[in-house]
């Protein structure tokens, strides 16, 4: 189910908005992908039969398409043998995403497209990051430094991947209805000297002002516990009914929202949320690892 737009939009823009939503976009691709299972096709029986490389499928069943051609859609549903209104409602989902364009494609060539649009509509997120600071509470210094350690050479990608970084914050913690966050941090990531102790303590002074929104809890799990995991994931609630989880891992990540993974996620973050420090310990903690850094200098 897709929640409501914001009351002040015209009624014709509404139904727009919310056909071309990245959550009806995703519900357009499990759709999809639900009626190949149904049906018993493969990847490659299907590209076959439409006269497609293998590729053009995968990229729409991942959710990596710009534009889905209206015409694909349909004739993915003939031969799927979706009955008509449902085919009726696909098409038009393709045809308002065709139409508008959200604004992380703009930055197509450095950002994850489809995990930003789903993270745009998320009602809900919980999130595990080891390692680096989560990237929506990345203070601006603590991202330059992320892009100037050489992995991206080109300067100009390192200006987008920025900018795209600043938007995508903007985007999804000060709009009007946020998300539910609840974010826990491994103490790893706190101590690793991104861009040195100076941007580190402004990168914790961020931290210590964001625990006072509402809709942001942080919690920090320290080395101590041994809960540590071995890589990032989110996990997303899209509306009402849809769940859909991340992976962090290169080049693309893992998208997943089976729900014996979800489960199992949901489990994880469960357990790694026992273990981290109350949410009212945070600031306490925080302040420790500042104070430890300008001992550090001194």
């Amino acid at each position: 189910m897709v929640t409501a737009p914001r009351s002040g939009v015209g009624r014709a823009k509404e139904t727009v908005v919310t056909q071309g939503s990245p959550v009806r976009r995703h519900y357009l691709v499990s759709q999809l992908k639900r009626l190949r299972a149904e049906a018993k096709l493969s990847q490659e029986q299907v590209a076959d039969e439409m006269g497609w490389d293998v590729s053009k499928l995968y990229r729409i069943e991942n959710g990596r398409f710009v534009r889905l051609n209206t015409e694909s859609v349909a004739g993915l549903c003939r031969l799927y043998g979706a009955d008509d209104s449902l085919r009726e409602e696909l098409v038009a989902i393709a045809k308002a995403a065709r139409k508008h364009k959200p604004w992380w494609f703009q930055y197509e060539e450095v950002a994850g497209n489809a995990f930003y649009g789903l993270e745009n509509e998320a009602t809900k997120i919980q999130e595990y990051a080891v390692g680096l600071i989560p990237g929506l509470l990345q203070h601006p210094d603590y991202i330059e430094a992320l892009m100037s350690r050489g992995l991206l050479k080109n300067p100009e990608q390192q200006r987008k991947r920025l900018d795209a970084r600043r938007q995508r914050q903007t985007n999804v913690l000060e709009r009007d209805n946020p998300p539910q966050m609840w974010s826990i941090i491994d103490e790893s990531a706190l101590r690793c000297l991104v861009g040195g102790r100076q941007v580190m303590r402004v990168q914790l002074e961020h931290l210590l002002e964001l625990v006072n929104r509402p809709n942001l809890d942080i919690q920090v799990l320290p080395l101590s516990r041994g809960m540590t995991q071995p890589y990032n994931f989110t996990l997303m609630s899209l509306g009402e009914n849809e769940r859909v989880g991340y992976i962090d891992v290169p080049p693309n990540g893992h998208f997943f929202e089976g729900s014996d993974e979800v489960a199992d996620h949901t489990r994880r973050f469960e357990l790694i949320q026992a273990a981290a420090l109350p949410l009212s310990e945070t600031p306490t903690f925080l302040h420790r690892v500042i104070t430890n850094l300008k001992d550090a200098d001194d």
